[in-house]
C-alpha cells in the first residue's frame, strides 16, 4: 500500500513537471491542440500577371467601357489590405458581375469579365430612404459599380468607413479609382456571411 501510494505521487509530480514544462516551451493546453496557422501567401504569388490577363482575357478591349481600369496592379495592390480571402471564388464573382460578354462569346462570356464598372441602367438610385443610420445624400445614387457591383447607401457607408472614404457623398469613387473599386470589392466579399469558407 505505501508503495503504491509512493508511485502515484511520484507519477503525479513528474506528470505534473512535465506538462508545466510543455507549457512553458510549446505554449497551453489550448495550442496542443490547434493546429498551426498557414501561412499568409501573397495573392501576386497566386496570381501572376500573365494569369490575371488570361482569366480576364478581353477586360481591355476597345468595346469594354471599362478599358484599362481594372489593373493587375491595382488588384494586387488591394488584395495586400485584405491578405486572407477566397481567392479563386472571388476571382469567378467579379467576373461574372462585369462580364459583357455573351453565351455564345468568343473565348467564353466570363473570358469578357472586368467589362463594366457601373450597372448598365440601373433600376434605381439604390437609396433605402427609411435606413436612418446610413441616410442617402441627395442627389447621389448608390447602384452597383466596381467589380462587385456594390448597391445601396447601407453598403456604400460601411465600405466606406472601412476603406478611408465617404461612401454617402462619394459612391463614385469606387467607379473612377480602380485601386479603391478592388478594395471595396474585397471588403464586401470578406464582410457578406455567404462568402465565407468553412
Amino acid at each position: 500500500m505505501a508503495y503504491s501510494c509512493a508511485l502515484w505521487t511520484t507519477a503525479s509530480v513528474v506528470t505534473f513537471l512535465v506538462i508545466h514544462v510543455a507549457e512553458a516551451r510549446y505554449g497551453g493546453p489550448e495550442q496542443w491542440r490547434r493546429p498551426a496557422p498557414a501561412p499568409v501567401v501573397p495573392v501576386a504569388a497566386l496570381v501572376s500577371e500573365q494569369l490575371y490577363g488570361s482569366l480576364f482575357l478581353h477586360k481591355d478591349n476597345d468595346a469594354c467601357p471599362a478599358k484599362g481600369f481594372y489593373t493587375y496592379a491595382s488588384f494586387i495592390q488591394a488584395a495586400r489590405t485584405f491578405p486572407m480571402f477566397a481567392v479563386t471564388d472571388f476571382l469567378a464573382q467579379i467576373s461574372h458581375e462585369t462580364t459583357c460578354g455573351w453565351a455564345m462569346a468568343s473565348d467564353d462570356q466570363y473570358a469578357w469579365g472586368l467589362c463594366y464598372k457601373e450597372e448598365i441602367r440601373p433600376a434605381s438610385n439604390y437609396c433605402d430612404a427609411t435606413d436612418e443610420q446610413w441616410p442617402c445624400y441627395p442627389g447621389k445614387s448608390y447602384h452597383g459599380w466596381g467589380p462587385i457591383q456594390l448597391s445601396w447607401n447601407f453598403n456604400y457607408e460601411p465600405a466606406g468607413q472601412a476603406l478611408g472614404f465617404d461612401g454617402l457623398r462619394n459612391p463614385e469613387l469606387v467607379a473612377n479609382c480602380s485601386q479603391t473599386a478592388f478594395r471595396t470589392a474585397l471588403w464586401f466579399w470578406i464582410e457578406d456571411p455567404w462568402n465565407l469558407e468553412e
